[in-house]
């Protein structure tokens, strides 16, 4: 007796609905990415670390080695941020539709495209978030050689994972934290000051893979494994826990007031020391 069917694609498409139901963050919607406009620019330089550039450089090699990334591909780069991504590609020779709903990353985007003299035939910006994008309205169904989602929590269930199918005419891209990202540091503080969860586990990369998987692909994965070893002031440790708690609760004058309390008590010298492992989950594969 088959009693758990790994092909059943309903089976992990309703383990991942349910999780989504426990989830504490809101669903990603234009609002939830607002929060991003003012985070910009400190995103855009941690894409820049030598670490960060290191894990850029690996995808990159998957990418090419696999055909999925050549001079005259056709790209979507759905949440392109601040164009870590979009602006490699670009120079690689492929044609790149950003997609990016932060008004904050799209001006740091603007300014790289500007700097490198790239016309819109190699990069596009369309300002929109994943869920509202129409493919068949806006003539975006089949369109792309690579589908590409590095780390946007707009691919976060079914439907958008399917829309990210959808747009491809051979292969697609996803990474996602596995096991938990950088708000998992926070979480228990969080829970211990609110009452309540920070983090949940919807956003995991074992779902988009199990529901891609029983569908009859079978992805090449990997999985990047790397350390985060952050020394920030006492304002800057609170507004870092701030911006992951926006979208579960409301940041009332007393729990900021806790959370201050507590990076303060826990500040050597006016530093707080914030150190974690993270894991990122890879995964390409081609529906074409």
């Amino acid at each position: 007796m088959n009693l758990f069917p790994l092909n059943n694609q309903s089976v992990w498409s309703n383990l991942w609905l349910n999780e989504l139901k426990n989830d504490p963050e809101k669903n990603p919607g234009t609002d939830h990415y607002k929060k991003w406009d003012n985070r910009a620019q400190k995103f855009d330089k941690q894409s820049a670390t030598p670490e960060a550039l290191a894990r850029k450089e690996h995808i990159l090699s998957m990418l090419r080695q696999a055909g999925a990334l050549q001079t005259g591909s056709r790209v979507l780069d759905v949440g392109a941020g601040s164009g870590n991504w979009a602006v490699s590609m670009a120079e690689m020779g492929a044609s790149v539709v950003a997609l990016e709903p932060s008004g904050g990353m799209v001006e740091i985007l603007k300014k790289k495209i500007d700097a490198m003299g790239f016309g819109p035939d190699q990069i596009r910006i369309v300002q929109q978030t994943w869920q509202d994008v129409n493919l068949e309205k806006e003539g975006l169904a089949g369109q792309f050689d690579l589908v590409f989602s590095s780390m946007n929590p707009g691919v976060c269930d079914p439907v958008t994972l399917e829309k990210v199918m959808q747009a491809s005419r051979n292969f697609c891209y996803l990474s996602i934290f596995s096991g938990g990202g950088p708000r998992s540091f926070y979480n228990t503080l969080w829970k211990e000051i609110t009452g309540q969860a920070l983090e949940g586990t919807s956003w995991d990369f074992i779902y988009p893979f199990t529901y891609v998987y029983a569908q009859g692909y079978r992805p090449q994965i990997d999985f990047n494994v790397w350390a985060l070893d952050r020394k920030e002031t006492i304002d800057e440790a609170l507004d870092n826990i701030t911006f992951f708690a926006q979208g579960v609760a409301d940041i009332t004058p007393e729990i900021h007031q806790k959370l201050k309390a507590y990076v303060t008590s826990q500040a050597v010298n006016g530093v707080f020391h914030h150190k974690q492992t993270v894991c990122q989950g890879v995964m390409l594969w081609q529906v074409g």
